[in-house]
């Protein structure tokens, strides 16, 4: 009996652990801007390790996000996707070489408006509720990324 009921504890814990997809990708696009903030603010700090280490999960994530759409899909918007992650993805290594935090500023503000949008359409779409309240939060606790941002304007 006991061992039943561990593999009924495992099966009940995996399926509690399953994140719906689109869920997922919202996911990635929020820990991609926070890394993007803690490298910047590790280049205004002069921290070459943790401007690294940031650069890296966030370079880690969009890759996770390219890889995400879907490679038999030909479709504009499919296409967009793909450009604008490669392009993402050739820019932000050359934040190492220079610290260029417009590099970073770009590539935030990108993936601010693909969140943005994330959130406008699947999310809605599949019932996902976001928390408006947590990103303003956010935006005040950090401090960071004051470029004026207003403008950018990208369409799918």
């Amino acid at each position: 009996m006991v061992p039943h009921q561990a593999l009924n504890a495992y099966r009940q814990t995996a399926v509690q652990a399953e994140i719906h997809p689109v869920k997922l990708i919202h996911l990635m696009y929020e820990r991609a801007l926070v890394h993007l903030e803690l490298a910047e603010e590790a280049i205004d700090k002069a921290d070459s390790r943790k401007r690294g280490e940031n650069l890296g999960k966030a370079i880690a994530i969009v890759s996770e996000l390219n890889a995400s759409v879907k490679s038999e899909d030909q479709s504009e918007a499919a296409q967009f996707l793909r450009g604008l992650y490669g392009a993402i993805l050739v820019e932000l290594p050359k934040v190492s070489l220079r610290n260029d935090k417009q590099i970073i500023q770009r590539s935030y503000a990108y993936i601010k408006k693909m969140k943005e949008i994330w959130e406008q359409t699947a999310m809605q779409e599949n019932g996902f509720v976001v928390d408006e309240s947590h990103e303003a939060e956010k935006s005040l606790r950090t401090g960071v990324l004051s470029e004026n941002l207003a403008g950018l304007s990208v369409s799918i």
